[in-house]
């Protein structure tokens, strides 16, 4: 298991996209940022990555919506860096 550390960037883009707390789409996200947390192995088999400056994001869509979470991780964090409401392009 992994810490999950929610970004100013993530923050900022939840709010662009008007997911506010008690939301579906926010309590998605969010059941979406602990399965990565809670993930044995990253990346999972359905994430990609993409370039977020500076560099690379693994990528991964909650789960019946249009939303994809962009995430770096190491042994012991996940790094929650946005949430968008259109795919990132693959690499």
């Amino acid at each position: 298991m992994r810490v999950p550390r929610l970004s100013v960037g993530f923050v900022r883009s939840k709010r662009r996209l008007g997911l506010v707390p008690g939301s579906t789409s926010l309590q998605s996200a969010l059941a979406t940022i602990r399965a990565i947390a809670d993930a044995d192995v990253l990346p999972g088999p359905a994430d990609f990555e993409t370039e977020f400056a500076p560099g690379r994001a693994h990528v991964r869509r909650v789960s019946g919506k249009n939303l994809w979470v962009l995430y770096r991780f190491s042994d012991t964090h996940v790094d929650v860096l946005a949430v968008r409401a259109d795919p990132p392009v693959p690499l």
